[in-house]
């Protein structure tokens, strides 16, 4: 599942399908940001982030996003 803040792009599927989806939405590679705990892409313009949730990213607010990533972890 692919779920974005507005402002990160994160998948609870792996890093190819994080991949892939940036790559749908017009993200380049550069915007990944590889922490070893929460991988994710920066999204820096509203129009990105729109275009995400178009294609299917689900909506979260960045508290609910942290503790998903947390529930993933155990």
């Amino acid at each position: 599942m692919i779920l974005c803040d507005g402002m990160h792009l994160v998948s609870t599927d792996g890093i190819d399908d994080l991949h892939r989806f940036a790559a749908k939405i017009g993200l380049k590679r550069r915007s990944f940001q590889r922490h070893a705990r929460h991988p994710h892409y920066d999204i820096l313009f509203r129009q990105r982030a729109e275009r995400a949730y178009r294609l299917g990213a689900q909506r979260v607010t960045s508290r609910e996003l942290v503790r998903r990533l947390k529930r993933k972890e155990q």
